[in-house]
């Protein structure tokens, strides 16, 4: 997650720089996606491992709820943001595409993310097992 963090940060600090989002328009669809992971890591993060909450069930319901539930709240708080800030303007034509592929760039990070956390869940747990099992046949040995 403070890897893609971090990734985020500096692409979005050199698409400023060289204003790469107003020239490069597969730029800012790449930021998003990549800010979509992000947010779905950090909300994948806090809801199940940071110790605040106790989930009992980790099953991919609930990975896909608390990463698309999460992180949306978060993009389309930006994009009202973003047009409470004057940087978007509803007026413009390409105002509602613009904003529909940020959203769907970052539901396509958050859906990456979700997947990869949620695989990465169950090898733990099917690793954990497999230690209990092993350590089971030892005691009995």
């Amino acid at each position: 997650m403070f890897f893609l963090l971090v990734i985020v940060g500096i692409l979005n600090h050199v698409a400023i720089i060289y204003h790469l989002y107003w020239s490069v328009y597969e730029f800012d669809s790449l930021v998003h996606f990549l800010g979509g992971a992000t947010l779905s890591a950090f909300f994948l993060w806090f809801y199940f491992f940071s110790g605040f909450f106790s989930p009992q069930k980790r099953n991919f319901t609930k990975f896909l709820l608390i990463s698309i539930l999460g992180a949306m709240l978060v993009a389309i708080s930006w994009e009202i943001y973003e047009l409470l800030l004057g940087e978007a303007v509803i007026q413009k034509s390409e105002y509602p595409y613009d904003t529909i592929m940020d959203l769907i760039m970052d539901f396509l990070g958050v859906i990456a993310i979700c997947f990869y956390g949620y695989l990465r869940e169950k090898k733990l747990e099917g690793k954990k097992a497999s230690d209990f099992t092993e350590t089971k046949s030892d005691i009995q040995v």
